[in-house]
Parts: C-alpha cells; structure tokens; sequence
C-alpha cells in the first residue's frame, strides 16, 4: 500500500518560485539590457573622396650677386682761379690758378685755360706750364683789346688730373674802359687819335699847324707828326722829307733810325707810305711809321714802336691804328 506523498505540493510550489524567480531575473536583465538592445550604433558615413594635390614644382634657386667691396671715396683737391677785382687793355692779366690737394697726397694735373668773348667766340688759349707748389701759371698774361667788345667775357678753366676737382672752374669778367687824353684843342681838327691817359706825354712842339706830339707808356711809344705839304701827289722823296724832320724834331736819340724800304699803302683811303724802322741803342728797337696826306694836303707821320724791346707792343699798335680822319659833311 502506497502512502501519499506529502513533498509533492511542496515540491510544485518550490519549482514554481524556483521559476519566478528565473523569471524576475530574466526581467530585470531586459530591463538593463533593453534600452541598450535598442538602441543602434550608427552607421559611419562613408568617407568623401579628397583629391589628390598635384605635385608642384620646385623652384630653381634664385642666384643673388656676391655685393663687391665698396670703394674707398678719393679725396678731391680743390680748384681756385686767381683773378684781379678788375681787368683793363692797359695791363696784360696773370692766368694762374691753385689746385690744392687733399693732406698728404700730390695733385700733378695739365691745366688750361680759354678765354671766350661776348660773341662765344674763342679769344685766347692758354698752357699753365709754370708750377711753384699748388699754383699753376700761364708763361704770358692776357693782353685784351684796347678797344674791346662790349658785354660780358670769360675764363674757362680745364684741369686733367687724376684726383677728382672740386671749385669753380669758369668765372665771368667786364673789362674796364680806358680813360683817353682830350687832344680836341692839341691835333688838327681834322683828325683824331685815342689816346690813354695812362699814356705820359714826352714831347709836345708847334701847334695844330704843324707840329708833333709823342706818347710813351711802358716799353713802346706812339707819335703823331704833321706840317702843311705840297699839292701834288704823295712821293717817297716827299715822305722823306717829313720823316727826317720828325727825327731832328725829337731831340731824344742820337741817331736817327735805319729805313729798310717804303711800302706804298692808303689809310682810310688816303695815300700814304709805310715805313719799317729799327731804332738803335738800349732804348731802341723795331717800329713803323706810316706817311699820310690828307684831302687837305696836309702830311702827317704816325709812328709806334718799341722801346728796349724786341716787339712793338700789341696796346700800342692798336691805339696807333685809331688814328683817323673826322667825316665831315657835304
């Protein structure tokens, strides 16, 4: 005979909590798991396709010129040219200038000089050949015109040396006027001579009759002579005549000067003889004399010549050459 068995209720009960309690545990994990579980990783975007860089190229180096060593500056010397407050045809005028170099060094240079007239026409040149230490000179001075052209005049100075130049090379200059002897009441009124007051009268005989009068001014002299004459035409026996007169006239010289020919020629269209002369002694030297006859037949002797030199001054050639006759009207 069986028993009934007792546990059988039990056990039941036992497996049903036994199953519960697999169910809460299921239950509680889902409700961990289940926000997890549906919650859904996102898919990465797919990734954006970069193009790919070119390669550039490489630039070819860039060639930069080695700098050269910069010279050491030279020094210049300095140019002054010497001139006179004022200039005058009476005295001839030095041409020198100094170059001065830098301390401790030498300026050796060839110097020139060019003088240019108010019409940019070339008057002179000049070589600076004479050196004393800086200064450099012209063997002659500048002898101007006694009658010159009006306006302004310059000295041009070219240097040619190794130093660079500094100063004034170039300078402008007016020549003074010269002051004349007023020989209105002296000479005949028909002619007329200009001459410098520098000029010292030495001899002075007649009057504007006939007569002579004698200028002298440094190493040359000029003279005017002048006596009534024939009528008939201008001869060398005749220009003798006068000649001869003016040397016992100027009682100055022993001896008269030696004639070495007659040159037939016209002075403002006036006959006349030119006479070369050659004065003797210390005071001596070459000079000319024209023989002149005027309209009005009345002979004059103009002379210019040298005193103890061997040339007739160029100042006094010229103020002889102003030596003309008065136009007069109809």
């Amino acid at each position: 005979m069986r028993f009934p068995d007792v546990n059988s209720p039990l056990q039941a009960i036992a497996g049903t909590l036994g199953r519960m309690r697999h169910l809460i545990f299921l239950l509680s994990m889902l409700a961990v798991l289940g926000p997890m579980a549906c919650t859904s990783t996102p898919v990465p975007a797919a990734p954006t396709a970069q193009p790919t860089p070119a390669p550039s190229a490489t630039p070819a180096p860039t060639w930069t010129p080695t700098p050269s060593p910069t010279p050491t500056p030279v020094p210049p010397a300095r140019l002054t040219v010497d001139w006179p407050d004022a200039v005058s045809p009476l005295f001839p005028v030095p041409i020198a200038v100094s170059l001065v170099p830098p301390y401790g060094m030498v300026a050796n240079a060839t110097i020139t000089a060019t003088v240019i007239d108010p019409e940019a026409q070339v008057y002179a040149t000049f070589d600076l050949t004479e050196r004393r230490g800086d200064r450099y000179g012209a063997p002659d001075g500048l002898s101007l015109p006694f009658a010159p052209l009006p306006g302004y005049w310059w000295l041009i100075v070219h240097v040619d040396s190794a130093l660079p130049v500094v100063g004034d090379p170039a300078l402008f200059f007016e020549i003074e006027p010269v002051a004349l002897h007023d020989l209105s009441a002296v000479l005949p009124g028909e002619v007329t001579l200009n001459v410098p007051q520098a000029f010292a009268e030495v001899v002075a005989q007649g009057d504007s009759g006939a007569g002579g009068r004698v200028w002298t001014f440094g190493r040359g002299e000029v003279g005017l002579w002048w006596a009534p004459g024939p009528a008939e035409a201008l001869s060398v026996s005749g220009a003798l005549v006068l000649l001869e007169a003016t040397h016992a006239a100027d009682g100055r010289f022993g001896a008269p000067p030696a004639l070495t020919e007659a040159l037939p020629t016209t002075w403002q269209g006036a006959p006349a003889f030119e006479f070369p002369e050659v004065w003797p002694g210390a005071a001596g030297g070459p000079g000319r004399t024209w023989v002149i006859k005027a309209a009005d037949h009345t002979l004059y002797a103009l002379r210019v010549r040298a005193l103890g030199a061997d040339a007739i001054p160029a100042l006094h050639a010229e103020v002889a050459q102003t030596f003309g006759f008065v136009e007069t009207g109809p």
